[in-house]
């Protein structure tokens, strides 16, 4: 299965996944696939280069969420605020293409492969639509 996107909500510990195709290799439709408990925590560790990459840019910086569309080559970040005292709003951080992201991209490339593991058993769970005759 190929992801198109993912959302990594670190905070809430809380992971979306949306398949570009689904298991037989066709475009996906339907609802994300949401990864809770043991397989969100799964997928926020492996997200552990691609948040130290991130961080590279700007050591000490502490992610809320995360989000990775690879379609729209887009990197959107949710920080927490480096001065809360003077301004306690989270920063929002976006990549649109270019050298930042095709940096970012090998990392986000590995994690899709990892949600993909994760998320494989969760869509199985969901009941199939019945077959119109």
């Amino acid at each position: 299965m190929q992801i198109r996107s993912f959302k990594l909500r670190v905070a809430d510990r809380h992971v979306r996944v949306v398949p570009k195709t689904d298991a037989e290799g066709c475009p996906f439709s339907g609802p994300g696939v949401d990864l809770r408990g043991e397989r969100a925590a799964q997928a926020l560790a492996a997200a552990g280069p691609l948040f130290e990459a991130l961080a590279s840019f700007e050591p000490g910086v502490v992610i809320r969420s995360l989000s990775f569309d690879f379609e729209r080559e887009r990197l959107l970040a949710t920080l927490e605020p480096t001065t809360p005292d003077a301004d306690p709003r989270p920063r929002v951080v976006r990549i649109d293409g270019g050298p930042a992201l095709r940096s970012l991209l090998p990392c986000a490339t590995a994690l899709a492969t990892s949600l993909s593991e994760l998320a494989k058993p969760v869509l199985a769970e969901r009941p199939k639509d019945p077959v119109e005759e």
